[in-house]
């Protein structure tokens, strides 16, 4: 029989899962909205790994091991925090699991990420490679091709409320990008120099900051003691920035100083979807409270007034930009991010 103290953590529990299924029967979401989540968008089966492939594909493989955000899909720091929360989250363990997180990220047996067999599909089993080649990868060419095979994982929405998650394939679909016929693979994919296969390095912030470079601009540096104005500009025709959800921020960090570099003040702009999670049990996304991200195309106008306290005039300005990587359940507070990137963009102006 359980004792007093049981039976109270019992019923707390109870009470907390009543309350989580009201919230979700309020939202109008339903199980099997949640039980679609933990279906995989990729072949399920076993696979080879990577190794295999590399075997013919070393170019291949070596792009997509060593720039390739894939690869890091189910091994990177902020997956596995995330995947703690859910399971150290006794209510919200009740319905969502660690299926929901692999569905996307990749095959949890291999712990590779989103690897080639993720998208290409599994290998035939007991036939030579070049007979699955043949009967099986090259005839799925074409559908790897089309832009809504990646909206399979780069479009979501948040369990409960609905929210779009991640938005990257419909901010395509809106783009300048989608009107030019330039797709998510021939962006991210086209051949670079010598390459005698689509490049499947796709290119991230994450792996390489020098992709924005060029593409995202700050300027129109006006400064009036003791305000400053200022725009940033996304100049990528195919998405937004930063591109997917919650977990990627951009940072916009301006230091003021003075002629000998002391640091006057500081401010930070930050550029991201920010969600409330889950009333009462937390840890996951729940509503989109938020969107600042930067548009395609968009050039925004921002103001910054310095503090009464500041009564030196700065003489310079160091702004940089760069991009960080913080779990769902912190909601964008860059003070808790597992990685940022070394500057996007960094110079000094006189003031």
């Amino acid at each position: 029989m359980p004792t007093g103290k049981g039976r109270s953590i019992k019923n707390s529990l109870l009470i907390f899962a009543n309350l989580f299924v009201l919230t979700v029967a309020a939202s109008c979401t339903t199980f099997d909205d949640i039980d679609a989540l933990k279906t995989l968008r990729y072949e399920a089966g076993h696979q080879k790994g990577a190794g295999f492939c590399a075997s013919c594909h070393e170019d291949i493989y070596n792009q997509w091991s060593k720039r390739s955000r894939h690869s890091l899909a189910t091994t990177s720091p902020s997956f596995h925090h995330t995947m703690r929360a859910y399971s150290e989250n006794i209510v919200v363990g009740l319905f969502m699991d660690e299926g929901m997180c692999y569905s996307c990220h990749g095959s949890k047996d291999v712990n590779e990420g989103v690897n080639c067999e993720t998208c290409h599909g599994t290998v035939l089993r007991g036939v030579p490679i070049e007979k699955t080649h043949a009967d099986k990868f090259t005839p799925r060419l074409s559908k790897l091709r089309e832009p809504d095979f990646c909206a399979r994982c780069h479009q979501s929405k948040t369990p409960v409320s609905g929210d779009n998650l991640s938005s990257t394939y419909t901010d395509w679909r809106a783009s300048k990008a989608a009107a030019e016929g330039v797709t998510c693979q021939g962006c991210h994919m086209g051949k670079r120099q010598d390459d005698t296969h689509a490049y499947h390095g796709f290119d991230t912030a994450v792996r390489d900051e020098t992709i924005y470079r060029g593409l995202l601009a700050v300027g129109g540096i006006r400064y009036n003691h003791p305000e400053l104005r200022l725009t940033i500009e996304n100049r990528i025709k195919g998405h937004s920035v930063p591109a997917g959800g919650p977990t990627r921020v951009l940072a916009l960090e301006l230091s003021f100083r003075d002629n000998s570099g002391t640091e006057l003040f500081a401010k930070r702009q930050t550029f991201s979807k920010r969600f409330s999670l889950i009333p009462i049990v937390g840890a996951v996304p729940y509503r989109l409270i938020e969107n600042t991200q930067l548009r395609s195309g968009e050039k925004r106008s921002l103001r910054v007034t310095l503090p009464s306290d500041v009564r030196k005039r700065p003489q310079r300005l160091v702004i940089v930009l760069r991009m960080y990587e913080v779990s769902d359940e912190y909601a964008g507070d860059i003070g808790k991010a597992h990685w940022a990137s070394k500057p996007i963009l960094q110079k000094e102006v006189d003031l």
